[in-house]
């Protein structure tokens, strides 16, 4: 599903550069172009049909407890339902998350869209542009863009070896961005 902010990019991880660099000096096209997308494992026809199947489950189940008398039980039925529910829909606010992150030599784009579907950006001067690896940290690795007294986590979202792997294409080409100039 295409994203308002990204477009048709948004749909699938991208950790490569777009267009060679030697090409990307003459043009306005990045040197490299990224969209990271937290994992998703599942589509969007078995996210239906499970919550179909979950439905159906508890409807059976609910109208059972209320034909026997139980109604505590009819009761916990539905708790148990939106908590379920709810958990579909945190998933559904954690897949809407991207990042894309776009070097040209003289700037670098950072946008984010966020569970909610907001849309934010951060525009940074590549040439002052510095890429810190964080080991230690809990969740594995920490990214982190700073320039002039800013600081920026990119890739929060993604895990340790994805960190890994955009921290290596990133750094590729944010040394080259400076020569480019």
């Amino acid at each position: 599903m295409p994203d308002a902010c990204f477009g048709e990019a948004a749909v699938a991880p991208v950790f490569a550069p777009v267009v060679p660099s030697a090409r990307a000096a003459k043009t306005d096209e990045p040197l490299f172009d990224a969209v990271a997308t937290p994992n998703d494992s599942g589509t969007r026809n078995g996210r239906l049909i499970f919550v179909a199947v979950l439905t159906a489950y508890f409807a059976i189940t609910l109208f059972a407890w209320l034909r026997l008398g139980a109604w505590p039980m009819a009761l916990y039925s539905l708790i148990v339902l939106a908590f379920a529910l709810w958990s579909v829909i945190g998933d559904a606010r954690r897949r809407r998350q991207s990042e894309r992150i776009r070097v040209w030599p003289d700037r670098t784009l950072v946008e984010r869209i966020d569970g909610a579907g907001r849309c934010t950006s951060s525009e940074w001067q590549t040439g002052w542009l510095r890429l810190t690896v964080e080991h230690g940290q809990p969740g594995g690795p920490c990214l982190r863009l700073t320039s002039h007294g800013r600081s920026e986590t990119v890739g929060a979202f993604l895990t340790g070896r994805e960190r890994l792997d955009l921290a290596n294409a990133l750094a590729r080409h944010l040394g080259p961005a400076a020569a480019v100039r």
